[in-house]
């Protein structure tokens, strides 16, 4: 469940927010609707030209990012209790619940989708225990290994990395802060990792496109380059966390996105436009972007998920048209299942163009595939598969595991409370404000 509500609820009440479930649909399917555009030979790469150029221009665009809010999201949700920890000294998050609870969060569908991968689409490659082991245990980006039906997986290991690191940057941020006597101060000195973050991922991102690297060399898939977005994430987590503390203290990014939210979502969508464009690059193509070009679309991303996602997370925040889009029924449905389409839609793929070892026949590489079906019929036969198995997938897979694992954090939890610790009379109950609430927060920030 997520936390950051607009109704104005207290932000550490699990409630689930219909329109970040909704923006988790819209980036989803946007994703989907790249690789298959790509697949179906609408967006031109390298030396072959686009086949629509208008779909390819506005498709294209989409690259990449529509990938950011996904780290924005996972960033902001997961830091906020411990920037509450940090700015109003409420308990230290319980990192291994936290942990426990990410895992169980991302792996279920991911071993999934793996085991359906090597076994029937990529079974013919299998040399060994270790091509097995090596997705589960999500190592594949590392000891590199090309798994088609993976394809857009190499995230699962980005984000999961982060979740590890978060407890370490919530220490260091901590240390930093201490001695601050105002908030403000507090909030200045926490932001310097972040801001590191953000400028260490935009100097990997100018090397790993660098021309000597060559297109999508092994280091792309290591979770540096997404640093920014869930760095991104953090610094908002500390503003609704700083606005928490003093209602009356609103910073102006954090004032305009609750008085304008549909200016904000129409700075979001000029920025898309502008990536449509393609500033140093091809309009229209998929082709491995050079570093300037890579440069300048890290920058939109970072702009486009901060507009995207900021006044969905505002309390009391109003917009027909922002609800609209991402509030109805469908949207909502299609955001609880957004991880099952993101992970999914390359599978499907395969398997509707029958290519892979079920088939009698090695997968074969998507370049080869180009053209052979078109974007409408492809989109539609990948969206209404992954829906089926992402539904499947999220209702008898990913929620009953996640829900037994969170009541046996609780009860493990309420049994640690009990107990008091040596030297205590008992009569405390062991959790300081927000200790309970604060464990809780970001339990599905995918």
């Amino acid at each position: 469940m997520v936390t950051a509500n607009r109704s104005g609820a207290p932000a550490h009440v699990r409630k689930r927010v219909p329109g970040l479930d909704g923006v988790r649909a819209l980036c989803a399917l946007a994703v989907t609707a790249v690789h298959v555009s790509f697949t179906a030979g609408v967006m031109g790469a390298y030396a072959d030209t686009p086949s629509n150029d208008v779909g390819a221009f506005f498709l294209a665009g989409m690259r990449p990012i529509f990938l950011g809010p996904f780290f924005v999201l996972s960033g902001m949700l997961l830091y906020r209790p411990f920037a509450r920890w940090t700015l109003t000294g409420s308990k230290w998050p319980a990192v291994g619940p936290f942990l426990v609870k990410r895992l169980a969060r991302l792996w279920p569908a991911y071993i999934l989708l793996s085991l359906t991968c090597v076994f029937l689409l990529n079974y013919d490659s299998i040399d060994g225990p270790w091509y097995v082991l090596r997705p589960i245990l999500m190592l594949q980006v590392y000891d590199y290994t090309w798994i088609p039906g993976m394809d857009p997986a190499w995230t699962v290991p980005a984000e999961m990395q982060y979740y590890l690191a978060l407890p370490v940057f919530a220490l260091v941020m901590h240390w930093l802060a201490r001695g601050a006597r105002t908030v403000r101060a507090k909030v200045r000195r926490m932001l310097i990792p972040p801001a590191a973050l953000v400028v260490f991922s935009a100097c990997w991102t100018y090397y790993i496109h660098r021309p000597v690297m060559g297109p999508f060399p092994q280091e792309y898939w290591w979770p540096l380059a997404v640093g920014g977005a869930f760095a991104l994430g953090m610094w908002m987590a500390i503003m609704h966390v700083q606005v928490e503390i003093d209602p009356d203290d609103k910073p102006f990014l954090y004032r305009l996105a609750g008085k304008r939210p549909n200016l904000l979502w129409l700075g979001a969508l000029a920025v898309y436009l502008v990536n449509c464009l393609q500033p140093f690059g091809k309009p229209g193509y998929g082709d491995y972007e050079a570093s300037d070009t890579a440069l300048v679309q890290y920058g939109l991303l970072l702009v486009f998920s901060y507009l995207l996602v900021m006044p969905l997370t505002v309390p009391g925040t109003k917009s027909r048209v922002i609800d609209a889009i991402v509030s109805n029924p469908v949207s909502r449905y299609l955001g609880r299942i957004s991880y099952g389409i993101y992970l999914w839609h390359f599978a499907v793929m395969y398997f509707y163009f029958k290519s892979g070892s079920i088939f009698g026949e090695p997968p074969a590489l998507m370049n080869v595939l180009r053209g052979q079906i078109g974007f409408v019929e492809l989109m539609s036969a990948v969206f209404i598969g992954t829906v089926i198995i992402s539904s499947i997938s999220h209702f008898l897979v990913e929620q009953p595991i996640l829900k037994a694992v969170h009541r046996w954090v609780d009860r493990k939890e309420r049994a640690d409370r009990q107990v008091p610790p040596q030297g205590d009379s008992g009569t405390g109950s062991g959790s300081a404000p927000g200790g309970d609430g604060v464990v809780r927060e970001g339990v599905a920030a995918r």
